[in-house]
């Protein structure tokens, strides 16, 4: 089961796809726009959850936040904690563990994915040393670490990068969102890790499926070079 925000939202096309691959893994995407734990007093997460577990009794849940935890979001002024709290690690550390509990409640083995790099790194960084601290100190919880393959060699944000001599944008103009090729790279590194730990074989091909043509990359927009990936995928003819 992949659950998360608006980031997890466009990496779950990929992943979902990259996991049906395999012949032997289902998934069920429990993605949304404005999910955030510190979210709760809009969006009550911890009931609402086990809803999803009545329908699907996962063995593996993949989980992100972030986004509106951390920036300027609408909502954020109702948020609990606030980012700007005294006492902030202390609450958030308490979301954590809650979540996990409810995750967690029927077996699951959750991977915590670590908030993308922003253009305000301290940002990110905050949140993902709580990550790490809160699997060091709870084995239900093994930590996806997304930062290195969206910041170049000196940990720096990374918006684009060149392959076969053009140029592919990884986020969306907003300089947050992923595009096609972004949510690439970041289910071709949780797969890897999850195919350790489940014991399965990572099959290839789902690199250039349908899931290339979801809608979802066409919000905000994404200026990457889709017919030129469409056609090599076979999913269209370009005169």
């Amino acid at each position: 089961m992949i659950i998360g925000d608006s980031t997890t939202y466009e990496i779950e096309p990929a992943l979902s796809a990259a996991l049906r691959e395999t012949g032997v893994v289902e998934s069920a995407n429990r993605t949304q726009f404005g999910f955030g734990l510190s979210q709760w007093p809009k969006y009550k997460w911890w009931e609402i959850w086990p809803s999803f577990f009545d329908q699907v009794e996962p063995e593996v849940v993949i989980f992100q936040t972030g986004i509106w935890d951390m920036d300027d979001v609408i909502n954020g002024p109702t948020r609990r904690p606030l980012p700007t709290d005294s006492d902030w690690v202390e609450q958030f550390n308490f979301l954590m563990e809650v979540a996990v509990d409810v995750l967690s409640e029927r077996g699951a083995h959750i991977f915590w994915l670590t908030m993308l790099p922003t253009h305000d790194n301290d940002k990110h960084e905050r949140l993902n040393k709580l990550i790490y601290e809160l699997a060091d100190r709870d084995q239900r919880v093994d930590v996806i670490d997304l930062t290195p393959v969206f910041t170049d060699k000196n940990g720096n944000y990374i918006e684009e990068v060149e392959r076969s001599g053009e140029y592919w944008p990884l986020r969306k103009i907003d300089g947050v969102h992923l595009c096609r090729l972004g949510a690439r790279i970041a289910t071709e590194l949780i797969i890897k890790h999850i195919s350790i730990f489940s014991d399965f074989e990572v099959i290839s091909g789902w690199e250039e499926g349908e899931w290339l043509k979801n809608t979802r990359f066409d919000l905000d927009p994404c200026n990457d070079p889709i017919d030129l990936i469409a056609e090599k995928a076979g999913l269209i003819s370009v005169g």
